[in-house]
């Protein structure tokens, strides 16, 4: 139903105060601040919403609407457009730097372009709406803006509790180094925790792997590295397979972990060939993929991604550690993990007692398929290298997501840091996807590497 009510003359008293709700069977927490030089409208809008369940707010004052809302923080403001002090959009814009939450309605008779415009960019209204008014209209109105009202509260909360998390987490990170076995026990927390936050934000996800990263490169540089090559190299080899994207992405986070069961190891231990160990040496370095899974057992999402680094160290022959499970018995990720594990620590002289090239590290586990690998990983091997070390093609260009720009088309696809597809070849890059690209950048640490057509390519293509 439409008011009846128009403006008229505006009247002078100045008037201000609170209506409470009259509605006891209808509790609210949610005000509402009327705002309107002419007391008639305050009035009108008053009986609109006399049996709804809110708290009435009201003035004619604009001055004064602005330190009632910095008071009162209501959920939403409805003002006029034109009043002899203040505008309607001087007063949501100074109400928006105390109360960004607050839902915000215009009232105008009539409104060019200009003042729309205003309101928008910088008064940040919500709605417009002309008086006389539809009750049913203004209604629906006030009820989406308080939906919306408690969406950003809620989100406001969230974000806060996230960043705290965030903090506690590099609190723990800066206690490692002294307390390694402390902390091992209060990992298993903290991942029950960024478990929680990665449903809710996937970057927190990220942020936790980076986290467990974080404590190889503390205990050491060359395992870290060693552990990124393994994970990318995996990655590569997963989709060489065929395998679906949770598998892939499995397999990359248990690439990044798999020597996290090393972590309070010597050094002696950890770089001396293992043939040329002591028995001792040697026992406890079998060990590690055992401790590694202990680390995530009380982690849901980690389950398969610690059974993929318990079994990583199985041969394909039945000869391998810990549990001498054979072939497909052992999932295909730990199948995965021992090629690029095994190929990069030739490299190194980690197993052998010389270092081999790249070359001689493949012919190695290439001679061995069947017996330490699995055939069908061996042959999916000489195309991963190739993509592995791929470097870009004439009419290709490499960038970080820093340097990727709106408009650019991906001359390949681009698989994120958390082993998902962020984008297909020939995509276009919009500004979403550079926001999302330039995010998991920063919580990584490192640069991404991402293929893109030159302009001049693209010219020629078109």
């Amino acid at each position: 139903m439409n008011t009846t009510q128009k403006p008229e003359s505006k009247s002078s008293p100045l008037i201000h105060g609170f209506t409470g709700n009259i509605n006891p069977n209808k509790p609210s927490k949610h005000k509402i601040l009327f705002v309107d030089d002419d007391s008639n409208i305050i009035n009108a809008l008053r009986k609109v919403f006399r049996l709804e369940p809110y708290d009435i707010l009201f003035t004619t004052d604009p001055r004064e609407a602005i330190s009632i809302a910095r008071r009162e923080k209501p959920s939403v403001v409805i003002s006029d457009m034109q009043m002899p002090s203040l505008s309607g959009v001087d007063v949501f814009q100074a109400i928006s730097e105390t109360s960004p939450n607050t839902g915000k309605i215009i009232l105008t008779g009539h409104a060019d372009t200009d003042s729309a415009i205003d309101a928008i960019n910088l008064g940040q209204v919500d709605r417009f709406m002309n008086k006389p008014w539809d009750e049913g209209e203004l209604k629906r109105a006030v009820n989406n803006l308080i939906e919306i009202y408690q969406i950003r509260v809620e989100n406001e909360q969230l974000n806060q509790s996230l960043v705290e998390k965030v903090h506690e987490l590099e609190h723990f990170q800066n206690e490692l180094e002294s307390k390694i076995e402390e902390r091992l026990d209060e990992i298993r927390q903290v991942n029950s925790l960024l478990d929680q936050s990665r449903k809710e934000i996937k970057l927190q996800y990220l942020s936790a792997i980076r986290v467990f990263s974080n404590f190889l490169e503390l205990r050491s540089p060359a395992i870290a590295s060693h552990s990124r090559l393994v994970a990318d190299l995996s990655r590569i080899l997963a989709q060489q397979l065929a395998l679906d994207e949770g598998e892939i992405q499995q397999i990359y986070i248990a690439g990044l972990l798999h020597d996290i069961g090393k972590i309070g190891l010597p050094d002696h231990t950890l770089f001396t060939p293992f043939t040329s160990l002591d028995g001792e040496s040697q026992t406890a370095l079998l060990k590690h993929p055992v401790r590694a899974q202990t680390v995530f057992l009380s982690l849901p999402d980690m389950g398969e991604i610690s059974k993929i680094i318990r079994h990583h160290h199985e041969r394909y022959d039945g000869h391998g550690f810990p549990d001498g499970l054979i072939g497909a018995n052992i999932p295909v990720g730990s199948r995965i993990l021992a090629v690029a594990e095994d190929l990069d620590e030739l490299q190194q002289g980690w197993l052998a007692d010389r270092k081999l090239t790249l070359k001689e590290a493949a012919k190695f586990v290439s001679n061995s398929s069947g017996r330490r690998y699995d055939p069908e990983v061996i042959r999916a091997l000489p195309k991963a290298l190739e993509e592995y070390a791929s470097t870009p093609l004439p009419n290709e260009k490499l960038v970080s997501a820093q340097g990727l720009k709106i408009g650019a088309v991906l001359s390949r696809n681009f698989t994120g840091p958390d082993g998902y597809l962020w984008g297909t070849k020939d995509q276009v890059v919009n500004g979403r996807m550079v926001t999302k690209f330039r995010d998991g950048e920063s919580v990584i640490g490192v640069a991404m590497k991402i293929y893109i057509f030159k302009p001049q390519a693209l010219s020629n293509n078109s």
